[in-house]
């Protein structure tokens, strides 16, 4: 029977078997090379010469175990320069086998961490690397490779060219590798972008990683680990998308209930229904229906992943509460304020509570009430750049909250009463109103000779378009009244000069 090779989408027809040759051949190499240390290269010759036939044979098998034995002979001499150049002058070679290629990349791969020292190993990774550039079938080998250098630059401390290595790959685009992998990989990535402060290359390679993959509990490190890189980047930047982050990691894991007997045998009956070609696009379309529909429960937690839990949900209500106010911010403290979870924590959900209110805050009493419970989280502490910051929002967030309050329940106010109810001096209020003007927060003018603010409601779209209707139709009715005492005053003057006539 005739023996085929599929190599690189070919069809390839396997000429000779050289098993019997190999069988023979390489272990009198290896044994030569071992024995005599100066008949190294007269094996390594050897071994060459029957490459040569099973390249030109089309005997993927025999080659490969051929390309192998030759690495194998070249560790076992310990003679690394060797190595590296036999590798990069078989992967070279005209027809070379593919499949050949990747056991024998393989093979090398396994020596990276038995080199005898840095050098050698950085040697042969960049041998490795170079021989492997831009071949699909050696992707992953190329990616772990591309790994282990960037790990040996960041413990020299060179993180920048750590980075530049890691960012070289293009993890998402390749097929082979395990989506596992592939995100640890990208992960990697993000994590040496951050460590060299590029926030823009980092943002990037966060959106090659799809949140669904985190659905699946087994993958929970990871996720824990991403929305971890997340935060460090949008922490300072975004409090909105901070929030978020915590969010995510603090809903606990799920995982699909297991079917009862009476839910087994009905997905049994439904399975013997496949045998029917009528009615198989339906079952197909039951079956998704019906995993979309599985109940899923919560994974049981250890005490201490709960207060983890909770503690993420502080952080997430907190950087809600910081971060600016408009429609979105307002929606999701309207999602954590129906946490039941809060309910562990009483003071933050009252927080949560009186920025959700259309009361005023007073300063002085929100600090007496919350402020050393707020002074006991991380984010706010003082000796922190970010804590400095926090702390400066808070303020802000708090003056914002009470001028939205203010513009709510008056029309019109004069400058020195709200500078009462803000315990702010009059310049300041007037920066804030500012603020909240441009961003459109609110509708405000003021009067500053008489010392009086006008405060006006954000009207709709709609109510635009029937003002601008109702003012157009007045014009009409207007034009057409116009019209019709001109045609009038036409008509009695021509009857009056008829009459003089």
């Amino acid at each position: 029977m005739d023996t085929y090779l599929f190599d690189g989408g070919r069809i390839t027809k396997m000429e000779v078997d050289y098993e019997p040759a190999c069988n023979e051949k390489i272990p009198l190499a290896k044994e030569l090379a071992k024995k005599n240390p100066d008949a190294f290269h007269e094996a390594i010759e050897m071994m060459l010469q029957l490459e040569k036939q099973t390249r030109l044979g089309a005997d993927m098998v025999s080659c490969s175990r051929v390309l192998v034995a030759i690495c194998q002979i070249c560790f076992d001499a310990s003679n690394w320069n060797a190595l590296n150049e036999y590798v990069t002058l078989l992967v070279r070679r005209r027809s070379q086998l593919k499949q050949a290629v990747v056991k024998m990349i393989q093979e090398c791969c396994t020596y990276v961490d038995k080199t005898p020292n840095k050098e050698t190993k950085l040697k042969l990774i960049d041998t490795l690397r170079s021989v492997t550039e831009g071949k699909i079938y050696v992707e992953i080998e190329r990616a772990r490779l591309t790994k282990t250098l960037a790990d040996i630059k960041e413990a020299d401390g060179d993180i920048a060219a750590a980075a530049t290595v890691m960012e070289e790959l293009q993890v998402e685009t390749y097929g082979s590798m395990d989506k596992r992998e592939k995100v640890e990989l990208i992960l990697e990535q993000m994590r040496l972008c951050l460590l060299k402060e590029d926030n823009v290359s980092t943002q990037i390679i966060a959106k090659k990683i799809s949140i669904k993959f985190f659905d699946d509990p087994a993958q929970h490190d990871l996720k824990l680990k991403f929305y971890n890189l997340m935060i460090q980047l949008n922490r300072d930047t975004s409090f909105l998308n901070t929030s978020r982050h915590y969010q995510a990691i603090a809903e606990p894991s799920r995982k699909k209930a297991a079917l009862t007997p009476v839910d087994s045998a009905a997905t049994d009956e439904k399975k013997k229904l496949d045998d029917d070609k009528k009615k198989k696009d339906e079952d197909e379309k039951d079956k998704k229906s019906e995993a979309a529909a599985e109940p899923e429960v919560e994974v049981e937690l250890t005490e201490s992943q709960k207060k983890e839990l909770t503690d993420k949900l502080v952080c997430a209500v907190i950087y809600c509460v910081l971060a600016p106010y408009d429609n979105e911010q307002s929606d999701m403290m309207a999602y954590l304020s129906k946490n039941k979870k809060l309910e562990d924590v009483p003071v933050y959900k009252e927080i949560l509570r009186l920025f959700m209110s259309k009361e005023l805050i007073n300063f002085d009493t929100f600090n007496a009430d919350f402020g050393l419970v707020l002074a006991e989280n991380d984010m706010f502490k003082d000796a922190t750049k970010h804590g400095k910051k926090c702390i400066a929002e808070l303020k802000d967030r708090l003056i914002e909250h009470n001028i939205r309050i203010i513009a709510m329940y008056y029309s019109r106010l004069h400058l020195a009463r709200m500078s009462e109810l803000l315990n702010l001096p009059a310049s300041r209020c007037e920066e804030y109103l500012s603020k909240l003007a441009n961003s459109d927060t609110i509708r405000v003018k003021i009067d500053r000779p008489a010392g009086i603010i006008y405060f006006t409601t954000k009207k709709s779209a709609s109510d635009i378009l029937n003002n601008w209707a109702t003012d157009v139709n007045q014009l009409m009715s207007l034009v057409n009244k116009t019209c019709h005492l001109i045609n009038k005053e036409e008509c009695v003057y021509s009857v009056m000069c008829a009459v003089e006539d």
